[in-house]
């Protein structure tokens, strides 16, 4: 964990994130600028999250024609550039919102290859005992970046400008490019085997059917995606109005407290590395049974500070979930490999959360706001279904 090519992918990685943070806050001010309207800035993460999804679906065709630093690299660099069009448009006052829309369309369909390469690399740059601190460790930085820069876009925003903003954006991009194009290159199979495209499509789904352990982690994840809608800003808005009768600023402490959680688990993982990774096929069962828990207490609770609380432990015990999920799918196949099931990880996920996000505002018609929480809750406790046929993996 202490190599150079580590902190390179890191380094590289927080930049970009940090820059994507600060890009949808400045995306996001323009658009109301030029339209005034919620149904537009509404448009933003549907059009991230569909093209996200596209990306992961075409990303096998070019993890087999690509080098995995190679493309990272270039799709950062094409970030760069379409960020650059972006900013001249404004600058000229000649683009309207639908050339901002396709801008950013763009942008995220390059972005969808960034983690799913820079989660294949980790296995490739870290010793298989170091695997979870390792992965604790990077998602402590995610989470803090992710924290901090939505606050710290917001005050950007306020002092430079957008236009400022975004050339802010650009020079992170800029220096992340600089430090994906210094990775290693990882070794590709000698094995080359011809298929025509629809078949290079589907590798990564076959990569899962054929990998032992894989196909439950792929249902936990299916299902707690579906799960995570009631956090959304929008439901979890709801929640406070409706059943804390509260103003609008326990929404944001409630979402403060729940990424409190995620940095803190991150960091005890990355720290007590050895311990969680011992233990693993008891913490992921556990895990579940606390977030399902906790979830209908939330569901049903109506005093704030409890409400805090629920949030920061459904936070911790989360990402500790996820962390060992992380570990366990990185240790299930090669590195040259890890691109493709990432590929197909987050176009299952993408578009089941993209989905059930629109369920969750449909059901919210004729369900109390109780019942959608628990409903997730339930949710999240079938997932020991799949946990269960997974066990026998997490202890070999």
């Amino acid at each position: 964990m202490h190599s150079n090519a580590f902190r390179n992918l890191w380094f590289g990685q927080a930049l970009a994130n940090m820059g994507d943070v600060f890009y949808i806050v400045g995306l996001i001010s323009i658009v109301y600028t030029l339209t005034g309207s919620a149904v537009y800035m509404t448009a933003v993460p549907l059009v991230i999250t569909f093209s996200r999804f596209i990306s992961s679906m075409a990303a096998p065709l070019l993890l087999n024609r690509t080098q995995m630093r190679s493309l990272i690299a270039y799709s950062q660099m094409g970030k760069t550039f379409f960020l650059c069009v972006f900013l001249l448009l404004m600058v000229l006052q000649m683009g309207n919102v639908w050339f901002y829309l396709a801008c950013a369309s763009i942008i995220s369909f390059l972005d969808g290859w960034a983690l799913p390469a820079r989660n294949s690399y980790v296995p490739f740059l870290v010793k298989r005992e170091e695997l979870m601190g390792a992965n604790g460790f990077l998602s402590t930085v995610d989470q803090t970046i992710q924290f901090s820069s939505w606050v710290l876009g917001g005050i950007l925003l306020a002092i430079l400008g957008d236009k400022n903003v975004f050339i802010v954006v650009i020079v992170l991009f800029l220096a992340s490019t600089f430090f994906m194009l210094k990775l290693p290159v990882i070794p590709t199979t000698t094995l080359e085997v011809r298929k025509v495209w629809w078949e290079q499509l589907g590798e990564g789904w076959s990569e899962v059917k054929g990998r032992k352990g894989l196909v439950p982690v792929f249902w936990i994840y299916g299902l707690e995606s579906i799960s995570g809608t009631v956090w959304i800003a929008a439901v979890l808005y709801l929640y406070v109005d409706i059943m804390l009768q509260r103003g609008e600023q326990w929404w944001g402490f409630i979402n403060a407290s729940f990424f409190v959680g995620l940095v803190l688990a991150s960091y005890a993982i990355f720290k007590l590395h050895g311990i969680f990774s011992k233990h693993r096929y008891k913490w992921l069962p556990f895990c579940m049974i606390v977030t399902s828990g906790v979830t209908v207490v939330f569901a049903w609770n109506k005093m704030a500070l409890v409400a805090l609380a629920l949030s920061f432990v459904f936070g911790l015990f989360d990402q500790i979930k996820n962390v060992v999920l992380q570990t366990f799918l990185q240790e299930s196949a090669p590195p040259e490999e890890l691109g493709k099931i990432y590929a197909a990880q987050g176009a299952l996920t993408t578009l089941l959360f993209g989905l059930s996000s629109v369920g969750v505002g449909l059901l919210l018609e004729v369900l109390s706001i109780s019942m959608i929480f628990t409903l997730s809750a339930l949710l999240l406790l079938g997932t020991l279904i799949p946990v269960w046929f997974l066990q026998k993996d997490l202890k070999s």
